[in-house]
């Protein structure tokens, strides 16, 4: 929540649901992942949901892979990525590599995109891998092992791979919160968020 709606009280209205498509970068997402037109559609189609969740939160925010891989994409495309933000969000919300995976960021994401307005379903399991806790605070009050702790079947303490960037958002004239330290993270080392809107 913006600061401006935190004193007034005010929630701000969803989104549309994102219906842009760029063939570019779908193509380029084919070509440098192996993957047909269907599957770089869906991967495209989902970081755009990513992106809207992002320009909405406070807090970090780390996609699964996929997703990281097509807003890669996205970002080569600086102009159109540009462009896109800007119109959809007034700002463009950018992309921090952190190094290492956030699964409370990732997790905060998979708890986001599981109750996202738009989607009648729940988060596509081959892009979305559950986290190890799904659900609670970032203190993970549950007798489950807490996202980021090790078990026999996440050696990594994960509970499923996520990408290490991170993105923040600014306003169109550079001023704002973004990067890491605006307290965005994706995944596995990539992070957005932080500045609400």
């Amino acid at each position: 929540m913006g600061l401006l709606s935190k004193l007034f009280g005010r929630a701000r209205p969803p989104l549309p649901p994102p219906t842009y498509s760029n063939a570019a970068v779908i193509t380029r997402i084919e070509k440098e992942h192996g993957v047909d037109p269907a599957t770089a559609h869906g991967w495209f189609s989902e970081m755009l949901i990513f992106l809207d969740l992002c320009a909405r939160s406070d807090e970090m925010l780390s996609p699964p892979p996929d997703v990281d891989k097509a807003w890669h994409a996205f970002l080569l495309h600086s102009r159109d990525y540009e462009a896109y933000c800007t119109e959809r969000f007034g700002r463009v919300i950018h992309h921090q590599p952190t190094g290492d995976p956030d699964p409370a960021a990732y997790r905060r994401a998979y708890e986001r995109r599981s109750e996202y307005v738009h989607s009648s379903t729940s988060p596509d399991p081959i892009l979305w891998a559950v986290p190890v806790v799904a659900s609670g605070s970032d203190s993970g009050s549950s007798s489950s092992p807490q996202s980021g702790e090790p078990t026999p079947s996440d050696p990594d303490g994960f509970g499923g791979e996520a990408s290490g960037d991170s993105i923040g958002s600014t306003d169109s004239g550079g001023s704002g919160s973004g990067g890491s330290d605006s307290g965005s993270s994706c995944g596995g080392g990539s992070s957005c968020g932080g500045g609400g809107g």
